[in-house]
């Protein structure tokens, strides 16, 4: 151990290569230390491959969090106007889709990564792979960092950017999380987010690989949550698309965080309908005897078919027997609003995100350092903040990573 770091950031991913940048700019002697054989892994699978970096719509009222003014104070030192200065300055031309997801123009992911350790090269970053960061100690100057292997390295201040779980064959193992706890540190217990919902529903059988346009509404111990629109896909476990993705955060946190039994989500299989122009309709197939399988026929995907049988008997059972304009009453409304009840997520192996983390309370806003251990701070999704799918997290990385690497 020859050489004392101004700075040491632990994890390569995008947090910690915008915190190394951003240190390196301010004139830091900085090391960035990754636990795999080479930097931003996970970042090349981002997007599906091309990387959705940034939404113009970011703002703090897109996150969940510990506390909501932390993200707000980072944004507004590093929005997404710096973000798109950051990276066109890096040589990477942008584009942006109708929703304002934002993405490099080579639509890879690839592109993000190489202008980012081009810039590692030119800032004269030192990068150090394969470097698992078994303990952080207090040194009389600053931090000792050692890692697994007994290599170690001196620095005056370090930034934990090691993510959080998910995606965990990608490099993410929340190793960052019993560094942090190490300095005294709560974390907020993690869990999956953006993942898909285990359900037993012989619908799910029937429908497998089924994707449809859905209206999709959490429900948490008997109470409405989050609701959205988006695309539904039956699995052979259960319920996954972006509409479920959108709405899994709270069911994940109420079933893996809280042991809430009582979580569902009800779907809206007709959302260009209104329930009473969707009961009209009904009742008038009703009267002229279609058959059962054929009610939803122009209105649902033919493989419907195999469940408004069960669908029907549904409605019987609740109260709408016969063939008459209360049956269909019933039916439009289990149409409308059909409950799925969730018994739990899928592995972080398939969860996009992190839900939890180091408690945003104890680290101050506008720098991220630790309120705790001076010198020390903290940034991307080892922190409890949570973005909506869309590229809002990697625009938290992003920024709380820039902003960590100014280390005031």
């Amino acid at each position: 151990m020859s050489e004392l770091f101004d700075l040491a950031v632990v994890g390569a991913g995008a947090a910690g290569l915008a915190a190394a940048a951003s240190g390196a700019r301010r004139g830091a002697s900085v090391v960035l230390l990754e636990r795999l054989s080479r930097p931003g892994k996970k970042l090349l699978a981002t997007g599906g491959g091309r990387c959705n970096l940034l939404n113009e719509g970011l703002s703090a009222a897109a996150f969940t969090s510990t506390d909501p003014g932390l993200v707000a104070s980072v944004l507004d030192r590093f929005g997404a106007k710096e973000i798109k200065v950051f990276f066109e300055g890096l040589g990477l031309s942008l584009q942006s889709d109708e929703s304002g997801r934002v993405y490099p123009a080579t639509n890879q992911a690839a592109s993000v990564l190489k202008v980012l350790e081009l810039e590692m090269e030119r800032r004269g970053v030192t990068v150090e792979t394969g470097f698992d960061v078994d303990r952080i100690t207090a040194a009389p100057v600053g931090f000792i960092v050692d890692a697994a292997d007994g290599r170690n390295i001196a620095a005056r201040a370090v930034i934990l950017a090691g993510g959080g779980r998910s995606y965990p064959a990608l490099g993410s193992n929340g190793s960052c999380y019993d560094l942090a706890a190490s300095f005294g540190h709560r974390i907020v217990t993690p869990v999956p987010s953006a993942v898909p919902l285990l359900v037993k529903d012989r619908m799910c059988h029937f429908l497998q690989g089924q994707r449809l346009r859905t209206c999709v509404a959490a429900r948490i111990g008997g109470r409405p949550g989050p609701s959205t629109e988006g695309e539904l896909l039956f699995t052979q476990y259960g319920l996954s698309g972006t509409a479920v993705l959108d709405v899994s955060e709270s069911l994940s946190i109420a079933l893996n965080r809280d042991g809430e039994k009582d979580t569902a989500v009800a779907v809206d299989f007709v959302p260009f309908m209104p329930e009473k122009e969707l009961a009209d309709e009904l009742s008038k197939r009703l009267r002229a005897g279609w058959p059962e399988r054929d009610l939803a026929a122009g209105l649902l995907p033919e493989k419907f078919a195999l469940v408004m049988p069960q669908l029907f008997r549904e409605a019987a059972a609740a109260g709408g027997p016969g063939r008459g304009a209360d049956a269909a009453q019933k039916l439009a409304a289990a149409l409308k609003s059909r409950e799925f009840r969730v018994q739990g997520t899928r592995s972080w192996n398939e969860a996009e995100f992190t839900s939890g983390g180091v408690d945003a309370r104890e680290v101050a806003p506008r720098t991220l350092g630790s309120k705790l251990r001076k010198g020390l701070y903290l940034a991307g999704e080892v922190l409890d903040v949570q973005g909506g799918r869309g590229g809002y997290n990697l625009a938290w990385a992003w920024a709380s990573g820039f902003v960590a690497g100014l280390a005031e």
